[in-house]
C-alpha cells in the first residue's frame, strides 16, 4: 500500500463516518433549537426539558435510520476487504 492509497482509505472512511453521523447531529441540532425557543417565550428554565425531547427523537431517528446505516457500513467493509485483496503483493 503507498500513500496515495492510504490517503485515499482515510479519506473515504471521514466522508462515511461525517455521512452517517449527519443526520443525528442535524436532529439534535434541530430540536435544541426547538426547545430552547420554546424555554425563551415561556422563560421555562429546566434543563431535563432540554434532554429529555432530544434523547428520544435521537432514538427515533437511529431506528429509522438503522437499515441504512448497517447497510452502508457493510457495504464499505466490503469495499475495503475487496481493496485489500487486490492491494496485496
Amino acid at each position: 500500500m503507498n500513500v496515495d492509497q492510504a490517503i485515499d482509505v482515510v479519506k473515504n472512511l471521514m466522508m462515511l463516518c461525517l455521512k452517517m453521523s449527519l443526520p443525528l447531529l442535524l436532529c439534535a441540532m434541530t430540536i435544541g433549537l426547538l426547545v430552547s425557543f420554546f424555554q425563551a417565550i415561556t422563560s421555562l428554565q429546566e434543563q431535563t426539558l432540554t434532554f429529555v425531547p432530544k434523547a428520544m427523537f435521537m432514538v427515533v431517528i437511529f431506528v429509522v435510520l438503522f437499515p441504512w446505516m448497517t447497510n452502508t457500513m457493510l457495504d464499505y467493509t466490503t469495499e475495503m476487504f475487496n481493496a485489500m485483496s487486490q492491494m496485496a503483493p
